[in-house]
């Protein structure tokens, strides 16, 4: 059967009605992450989603058959700002691959400390997802995230040889995801000089005699990266 040509503009991510849609989606994600500040996820049902963003039950199931959806989703959306963040900071030029994961532990830190509430919800449900079977891919994404740093950097000249990135990008990515995923279990976690320290102590296992500033580098552009 052929496809009617207005099927397909409708389809086009900037037709009227991909925008139309793309708008009601951001609003029960919105919607939904304030009932689960209020209530908590378990105590939150898809009724109250719908109420809460001024949409019938069966458009709000049509956009995410089951309140599991709803969560992958908020995360994903989260998952995605860290990688905005690696990928400037992978770009940033003039500084070499310590600097890079100095500044971005540091940016993190600073960013926790002056984040919304709604982000400490994200986190939380972002943790209690590590448990299930799709978060594989998840974890293998932010240590890929990370190799890809160090294969930069043994470009550069900055990591050595004889470093595997993959197994030092995984050691790295763990090391990030636990420092981030403390905050919300403990207010004060998200201390400077605690993710300063750390990411030294990895620079220095990965590059060994690499030298660092005192003061970790500031890409402001990067405040546009987490999204508040």
């Amino acid at each position: 059967m052929a496809t009617r040509r207005n099927d397909v503009d409708d389809a086009a991510p900037g037709s009227r009605r991909a925008q139309n849609r793309a708008r009601t989606r951001a609003t029960i994600l919105s919607a939904s992450l304030a009932c689960f500040i209020e209530a908590g996820v378990q105590a939150t049902t898809m009724d109250q989603i719908a109420a809460a963003a001024a949409v019938a039950r069966a458009t709000l199931f049509n956009y995410f058959p089951a309140k599991a959806d709803i969560v992958v989703a908020l995360v994903a959306a989260h998952d995605e700002n860290f990688f905005l963040a690696l990928d400037g900071w992978r770009r940033a030029p003039g500084l070499t691959t310590g600097e890079r994961l100095l500044g971005l532990f540091v940016a993190t830190a600073h960013y926790l400390r002056r984040a919304p509430a709604r982000k400490r919800v994200i986190l939380r449900l972002s943790w209690t997802n590590w448990a299930e079977p799709a978060s594989a891919e998840r974890i293998r994404r932010v240590g890929a995230g990370f190799a890809g740093l160090l294969v930069d950097g043994r470009a550069t000249g900055d990591i050595p040889a004889h470093v595997d990135p993959m197994l030092a990008g995984e050691m790295i990515g763990d090391v990030y995801m636990g420092l981030v995923h403390r905050w919300w279990m403990d207010e004060p976690s998200p201390d400077p000089e605690h993710f300063d320290r750390t990411a030294r102590l990895l620079v220095q296992m990965v590059g060994p005699g690499m030298p660092l500033p005192e003061n970790a580098p500031v890409l402001p552009v990067l405040a546009t990266h987490f999204v508040e």
